[in-house]
């Protein structure tokens, strides 16, 4: 027999988990409205869980106790100005007027310490919000916040007679038609635990939100890439194998429009690890790292681009001048090595000072995990660098003279967070002052997909035939297309996440609401 229900969220990463509780709390007086997610994966989470850089907020409690004097305008420009004109002015306007009460529910109902600012590439303002670090542990920022809301969520399917069910390993194949157009429900899969039998259900609803992401995990099956972005098949990515693309094809089959398809945002760091060079799946260097001071290098030893660029800039300056043989950064020159490694590759190098304002509790991370490295003088780093001494010097004399005169550098660079040389005074291990340089390997990955399912700013799916809306199927998060253009700022994928999704919840309560007064 057929389950039914009121609403169905397709996708348990913060996109879907927002609109789950946004849901809930919008119809909790309203008896017999249920909720349902339905997550392919064994957990909530998705990419979501992974992101580490912060989620962007303009006029929130943080910008104000720290004297930001942002505003929505300007994160507006600066959304726009990365889209390099393809975002949807409306979806952009939404976005960052939201944004600040995004980061308040994440803060207030939620209790979470977005303490943390840092100004991202191609941003005029920090406003990057972060968790600090806990007793020298770090605290990721998207792990943070899915936990605590998958506890929420678990919470509410536990209560007695509860309102909301979430259903896990349960992969979405189909949305059920409405008989006037629209959707009537969803059909998924399940796979028994022992016989390991497929086994399909139907779930009826009044509405269906999909949150499934996108499509930079297909990994060695790339039908989208391939088809959309062939340029990119064979690069490494950040995305969990996960990131398929499911909701795309659900909402095509059902006459919606895909828009954007072909803009795929390949970031700038993804860590090499020395050991596992040739690794796919690539650990994402937070674009924090950057945003509090970290430099990039070529494998001579020199920078060549400006660091808070936006992420498309960066990873095209790394294509031009860190894939020639000499200028590829290397953790080795064995014939294995190289063989194994990125074509391009640059160093990713942060001065002690930088290395404070980031956070020592996400470095140590780094560290353990074999990505990042620590030099204890500029001679040791020239040494692990495998580059010149008296370049490298140079190199961070050059940035640190244009910070001290504050004039753009020969890159355009203007914001210069920290110095890149380290002061002389020699670490002193009675006093426990340890002066270092910390270091690694970067190389551009798939990190994030623009294109998807065309949707307005009710978080409504648009019809292909006539741009109309497909009646009860909303959609929010990676699954979208239209919003971020052709390049996607930083911070902004989880802040998509939370004011879109937190959309799409209102949105469907308000159809169930409708529905159930008529």
């Amino acid at each position: 027999m057929a389950a039914r229900t009121s609403i169905v969220v397709v996708g348990g990463g913060l996109a879907g988990m927002s609109a789950a509780i946004e849901a809930l709390r919008q119809t909790s007086h309203i008896a017999g409205v249920t909720v349902a997610l339905l997550e392919k994966e064994g957990r909530t989470g998705g990419n979501s869980g992974k992101a580490s850089s912060g989620i962007n907020g303009v006029l929130t409690r943080t910008q104000q106790d720290k004297g930001i004097l942002d505003s929505v305008d300007a994160f507006v420009q600066d959304t726009l100005k990365s889209g390099h004109g393809r975002s949807n002015e409306t979806l952009v306007a939404k976005l960052a007027r939201d944004s600040t009460q995004a980061v308040s529910w994440l803060q207030d109902d939620f209790r979470l310490d977005l303490d943390v600012l840092a100004r991202l590439g191609g941003h005029s303002f920090p406003r990057t919000h972060r968790r600090p670090d806990v007793d020298g542990k770090p605290q990721p920022v998207g792990w943070g916040i899915v936990s605590t809301l998958g506890k929420h969520l678990g919470e509410a399917a536990a209560l007695k007679d509860a309102r909301f069910k979430l259903v896990t390993g349960a992969r979405v194949i189909k949305l059920l038609p409405a008989t006037q157009g629209g959707v009537a429900g969803v059909v998924y899969e399940t796979v028994d635990p022992d016989s390991k039998v497929i086994q399909q259900h139907s779930m009826y609803s009044n509405v269906v939100v999909l949150a499934t992401g996108g499509f930079g995990g297909e990994g060695n099956k790339p039908r989208y890439l391939k088809q959309y972005a062939p340029q990119l098949v064979g690069l490494p990515a950040t995305n969990g194998a996960f990131a398929t693309g499911d909701g795309l094809g659900l909402a095509a089959a059902l006459g919606a429009e895909l828009v954007d398809m072909d803009q795929v945002q390949v970031h700038p760091t993804g860590f090499v690890k020395s050991s596992d060079p040739g690794n796919p799946t690539k650990f994402l260097a937070a674009e924090a790292l950057r945003g509090e001071g970290g430099i990039l290098l070529n494998g001579l030893g020199r920078r060549f681009v400006n660091e808070l660029d936006t992420r498309d800039q960066v990873t095209d300056a790394m294509n031009k001048f860190c894939s020639a043989p000499d200028t590829r950064a290397r953790h080795g020159a064995s014939a294995e090595e190289t063989s194994k490694a990125p074509l391009t590759a640059a160093f990713l190098v942060l001065s002690q000072a930088a290395a404070d304002s980031f956070g020592h509790g996400a470095l140590g991370f780094y560290e353990k995990m074999g990505l990042m490295s620590r030099a204890g003088s500029l001679e040791e780093l020239a040494t692990a660098l495998r580059v010149d001494q008296a370049v490298l010097r140079k190199t961070l004399q050059d940035h640190d003279s244009a910070r001290d005169k504050g004039t753009p550098d020969e890159f355009g660079k203007s914001v210069f967070p920290q110095s890149a040389l380290n002061p002389l005074a020699p670490s002193d291990d009675k006093l426990q002052i340890q002066i270092q340089y910390y270091w690694g390997i970067v190389t551009p990955s798939i990190h994030y997909t623009m294109g998807g399912v065309r949707f307005d700013d009710m978080a409504r799916v648009l019809r292909a035939a006539d741009g109309a809306p497909i009646p009860g199927l909303l959609a929010a998060g990676e699954v979208t297309g239209g919003l971020h253009g052709a390049n996607r700022l930083g911070g902004n994928s989880l802040l998509e996440c939370v004011v879109y999704g937190r959309e799409a919840g209102r949105q469907a309560a308000a159809l169930v609401t409708s529905a159930s007064s008529a």
